[in-house]
């Protein structure tokens, strides 16, 4: 599997050497489909991409999920190969799942989503209209630790919200 661009051609007669300059590339790999198209903001899943161009066994190919690294990635065939997704945020369908086989990418956009945080209940319903009530905001898919997290109030943005678990945050709720 080549690099990136064209290569040179060699070629020998005897003891003489002839050679052409960006004679050669090798076809990109492409990422056609993944075996799932979402999963946790925590991570842990393990898809399999498909495509073509995913290089041989004694080749390291790997993957990226939204320009993260898979936290592994195995080869299983020229057309396969497996990727333990790590966490991240993201919209349905916004995320890049990309292959790289060598020192070529082929992409498949829109191809992985995180599922979308779920807000299930608060640790308290009501507050002074000046503000400075800290909720406790309890759900699912909240995300990790190095992603910031946020919540909203009747349409405000907290003053502050700090990310506690994937099942919940608090917001420092404003006026």
């Amino acid at each position: 599997v080549g690099g990136v661009g064209q290569t040179t051609v060699a070629v020998s007669s005897g003891m003489q050497t002839g050679s052409l300059t960006q004679g050669w590339s090798y076809d990109a790999p492409v990422a056609s489909s993944v075996s799932r198209s979402n999963g946790p903001a925590t991570g842990g899943s393990v898809l399999t991409v498909s495509g073509a161009g995913l290089g041989t066994a004694g080749y390291s190919s790997a993957a990226r999920v939204g320009g993260t690294a898979c936290e592994s990635s195995s080869w299983v065939s020229d057309s396969s190969l497996v990727c333990a997704v790590g966490s991240g945020v993201g919209g349905v369908g916004q995320t890049t799942v990309a292959v790289s086989s060598g020192m070529q990418t082929g992409s498949l956009t829109q191809g992985w989503s995180y599922d979308a945080p779920v807000a299930s209940s608060v640790s308290r319903s009501n507050g002074p209209a000046t503000g400075g009530s800290v909720v406790t905001v309890s759900g699912a898919g909240l995300g990790t630790a190095g992603y910031s997290s946020a919540a909203r109030v009747g349409g405000t943005a907290c003053e502050s919200s700090s990310w506690v678990s994937d099942s919940s945050l608090v917001c420092a709720v404003g006026s």
